[in-house]
Formats: C-alpha cells, sequence, structure tokens
C-alpha cells in the first residue's frame, strides 16, 4: 500500500504539520503502509526530520521569497493551489508509484486543489487533515482533531460521501505518550507543587515567545521550580539568544535542541509553559497541567473552548510579565484540578482510531469494523455477551458465569498490560476481541472472539480478525476451535490462517 502525504513547513507554518504527519506516518509503516512526503521547500522548513524519520520525501522548489513571518495561513502555500496540485501530480508520475492513499495537512489548501488531484487519482482515498473548519473540502475522510470540533460544524464544508472525525480522540499523537500515559498520571498525581517545568513553544517560535517567557520569569521568583528545561525546534530562529539567556538566568535553566523523547521528558516535568499547537494534546494525554499560549490567529478555538472549560489561556501577542505569573501561580495553586482537567482531554490514542478509518475494513455491507480498547466502562455489555447462549456454546466453560466473577475477572484482564482486550465496533458496540499472551511453541498470542447474535453472518468477525492482524503485526496468533465448532473453522480457514491441528490455527504472517 502506497501513500502519499503532502504537508509544508516554515518560518509562517511551524513544525507541527510535519511532526503529526510523521506520527501518523509511522503507525501506517507499521501496517504495512510505504509513505512518501511532498513538501515544500519554505524557508525555515524542517524536511530534513521526514528523513530523519526514515522516510522517502521529495521537495517541491519554493519560489524566492523573506523570512518574514506571514500570518494569513492562506498565504502560506507560497504559490496558487492549482500548480502545486500539478506539482505533487508530476513528482508522483516521475519518481513515485500510484497512492493508495493521499494524505493533505495544509491550511492553504482547499476542495481547488482537490479536485485537481482526485480527478487525476479517482480511486484513490484521500485523506484531509484541518483544524480551522473554514473552507469547503473535496476528499472521502477529514479528520479535524480541535478540542469540543462537532461533525455537523463540517456538513456544509463536506459532501455526503465524506466522513469526518472530529475532536482530541482523533489527535495525531505518537503513540508513544499513549505508553507512558498511566505512569505520569500517576507520577503527577502525587504531587502538591510542581518541582520541575518545561517551556516549549512550538518546533520555529518565529515570534519569541521563548524568551519574552524568560525574560518575565527572571523578574520573579519562583522557587519552588529545582528545574526547567526549554525545548526548541531545529528551525527556531532565537536559538543562541535563548541559550545565552538560560546561561545567565538564575533558574537552574538546561535547553534542548530537536529532542526525540518528548513524552519521556513530557513524563520527567511536572508541568509546562506551551504553545497551542499539536504539543497540548501531548501534554494532555501525559495529565501535564500548563500554562497555554495562543501563539497563531488559526489557534483562537481551541484557545477559547479549552478556557471555557477552566484551562489556563494566554495570548502571545498580548500578556503581560504580570499576567504570565499570575498565570503560573494559579497552575502551582491549582496543580491537581489542573492535572485531571488535562487528562479528560485526551487519552493518547488518537491515531490507532485514524488509522482504523484511513484503511477500512468493511463487514459485507460495507460499513467499517474497527477496535478500540476495552475500559470497566464496558464491564456490563461483556457479561451481556457472555450470557447469549451462542456465546456459551462454543466456549471452554459453558456455564454462564456469576456476575460478580465477572467483573474479578474482567478487571484483572484489564490490568494485564500483556493482554489487549477489544471492543469490536460495527455501526456500534457488537462484539469482542482478545489477545491473550500464551505459551506455545508456534504462537505469541491466543484469539478469542464472540459476538451479538445479531451481528452474526456479517462478516463482522472476519473484518475484526483482519483487524486485529493489521494492528499486531508482531503477534503470532493462536486460534482453538472446538471440533464442532463449523463456522469458527470455516472462518479461520477463510482468513488465512493455518491448520496445526485438529483444534488449532495459527496466523501467518505475509
Amino acid at each position: 500500500m502506497n501513500v502519499c502525504l503532502r504537508v509544508d513547513s516554515s518560518f509562517s507554518i511551524g513544525s507541527g504539520h510535519i511532526m503529526r504527519c510523521l506520527s501518523l506516518a509511522k503507525s501506517l509503516n507499521k501496517l504495512g503502509a510505504q509513505c512518501t512526503f511532498i513538501s515544500k521547500g519554505h524557508s525555515g522548513n524542517i524536511i530534513e526530520k521526514i528523513g530523519q524519520g526514515g522516510f522517502d520525501f521529495k521537495v517541491i522548489a519554493a519560489p524566492v521569497h523573506s523570512n518574514d513571518y506571514v500570518i494569513d495561513e492562506k498565504s502560506w502555500l507560497g504559490g496558487n493551489q492549482s500548480d502545486d496540485a500539478q506539482d505533487f501530480i508530476s513528482l508522483i508520475n516521475k519518481e513515485i508509484k500510484k497512492p493508495d492513499i493521499i494524505i493533505v495537512d495544509h491550511y492553504s489548501l482547499d476542495e481547488e486543489w482537490e479536485r485537481i488531484v482526485k480527478q487525476y487519482f479517482p480511486t484513490t482515498r484521500l485523506v484531509v487533515i484541518d483544524d480551522l473548519c473554514n473552507r469547503k473540502h473535496r476528499c472521502d475522510l477529514l479528520i479535524d482533531q480541535t478540542y469540543k470540533r462537532q461533525a455537523d460544524e463540517y456538513s456544509l464544508l463536506t459532501e455526503n460521501n465524506c466522513k469526518v472525525l472530529t475532536g482530541t480522540q482523533y489527535a495525531l499523537i505518537n503513540p508513544s505518550f499513549q505508553k507512558l500515559r498511566k505512569q505520569s498520571i500517576n507520577k503527577k498525581s502525587l504531587l502538591n507543587k510542581p518541582q520541575t517545568l518545561m517551556i516549549t513553544m512550538g518546533g520555529v517560535d518565529a515570534q519569541d515567545v521563548t524568551g519574552k517567557i524568560l525574560d518575565y520569569l527572571e523578574l520573579a521568583d519562583f522557587t519552588n521550580f529545582t528545574k526547567i528545561t526549554v525545548i526548541l525546534g531545529i528551525a527556531c530562529p532565537h536559538a543562541t539568544k535563548i541559550r545565552f539567556q538560560a546561561q545567565k538566568s538564575k533558574y537552574n535553566i538546561d535547553v534542548l535542541s530537536n529532542v526525540t523523547n518528548m513524552a519521556e521528558l513530557m513524563l520527567e516535568h511536572d508541568c509546562s509553559i506551551g504553545a497551542l499547537g499539536g504539543t497540548t494534546w501531548e501534554r494532555c494525554s501525559m495529565a501535564q497541567p500548563a500554562v497555554n499560549i495562543a501563539i497563531a490567529n488559526n489557534q483562537r478555538t481551541i484557545a477559547q473552548n479549552l478556557l471555557n472549560e477552566g484551562a489556563i489561556v494566554l495570548d502571545a501577542n498580548t500578556f503581560s510579565q504580570a499576567e504570565l505569573c499570575s498565570a503560573i501561580e494559579s497552575l502551582i495553586m491549582n496543580y491537581q484540578e489542573q492535572r485531571i482537567l488535562a487528562m479528560n482531554i485526551c487519552d493518547g490514542l488518537g491515531i490507532m482510531r485514524d488509522v482504523q478509518e484511513i484503511i477500512p475494513q468493511p463487514a459485507k455491507d460495507g460499513h467499517n469494523v474497527t477496535l478500540r480498547l476495552a475500559t470497566e466502562d464496558d464491564i456490563d455489555f461483556v457479561y451481556q455477551l457472555q450470557c447469549e447462549p451462542q456465546t456459551r456454546r462454543f466456549a471452554r466453560n459453558p456455564e454462564i458465569p456469576e456476575y460478580v466473577n465477572h467483573v474479578s475477572w474482567m478487571k484483572d484482564r484489564l490490568s494485564n498490560a500483556e493482554s489487549v482486550f477489544y471492543i469490536i465496533d460495527h455501526d456500534g458496540a457488537c462484539g469482542v476481541l482478545r489477545l491473550d499472551p500464551v505459551q506455545h511453541i508456534s504462537a505469541t498470542h491466543e484469539i478469542s472472539i464472540f459476538l451479538t447474535t445479531k451481528s452474526h453472518g456479517k462478516g463482522v468477525a472476519t473484518a475484526a480478525i483482519k483487524r486485529a492482524l493489521m494492528l499486531h503485526t508482531d503477534f503470532s496468533v493462536l486460534a482453538t476451535v472446538l471440533p464442532e465448532n463449523h463456522t469458527s473453522h470455516k472462518l479461520f480457514n477463510s482468513i488465512g490462517f493455518k491448520k496445526i491441528s485438529s483444534s488449532e490455527y495459527i496466523s501467518e504472517k505475509e
């Protein structure tokens, strides 16, 4: 499967679009996709990060222009959409295989660009990543990770066949954050006051908001901060000045550039002062409270929505030294309330949800089948499934479990870090799929799957198993089937499992 991503970075655009598309590409790559980036060579770009991430990239030549910071996102392209679309198509024809999926993440591009590309690649799935909800799109799937955004806000901006995913549950966050989320929550829940502070104002920070913050901190005296770490992007034009400020500061300040371990740094640090870009959702996924600073006009919706929920938000263009200090003091005094607020905004599982929509796995009716991680909120749903006659008929234990025993069993399964417990979704929750570690000469995990009675015969089980194998390419999966369960024998044969005994099947890697 070939995927092309059209995304830019510059002094005006920043680095966030490239970084979130890199996170998405890494997840798609694990599913077997070959990802190629096509990006324009603007001043202040971070195209080299694409190569460092292990991906091929092609560069569209940018017109010669100044390094001035451009506020209007419609001007970020540095040319017209028609020419850009033709350059994009030409690069693909010359140097890249025809894409199965095109992903475009650019505030300057809309239905004009998308129509040209879609006409040339009519069977290619076109995915748009947007945050602004201010222009029309012609695509198959649209993802907007804006906090509190509703899908119906795009009703007049997309066509009827476009699926729209909105909200921070679809935030394009590197999975490394979710892996450390529980540890970070536990660590920060024990604190009365934060002692370590991160300052991260995006990959470029063309307006030198970082320098302004350091100047203002120098006029204050926050004795609780034993360590301050400043994170700079590789394209930051003020890096030398900021390092000098840190060196002369009365605080213990480290300055790091081009970091690759942001999740670990957020685990290490108790709180942040950070820009309202992609790192906002990274901070929230790690339950890291923050003074959030809006650094661009296109962040106003996010800023207002967070402010309405009780988060601490400042405007980069207007905040004073007194306002910054007041915001930090509020963060310190209300640390646990702000931690809980951040934790509940984003769970860090967005990319897992996104890739399942980018690469559909339909049942017989054509509707997509997805998997989501089960929680304790699913205990009653799973129990109802356990009580259905069809479930018990082919279970190892045919007796219906006592409810109290079921609750204990499921909580134990959910807490087992080596097991994967999914709820199957096909126009709503309709089944369970588990992958549990197993001691077997040919397998790492054993699969268990059961559906609601009304979901049988619709191809949901087939799609769900294929989806699980797609998400866990590193697993060798064992299926144990009772001799009389003829339907399941047929199922695993049809999917391509290898029969190794009268009751056992093993998934075969491609």
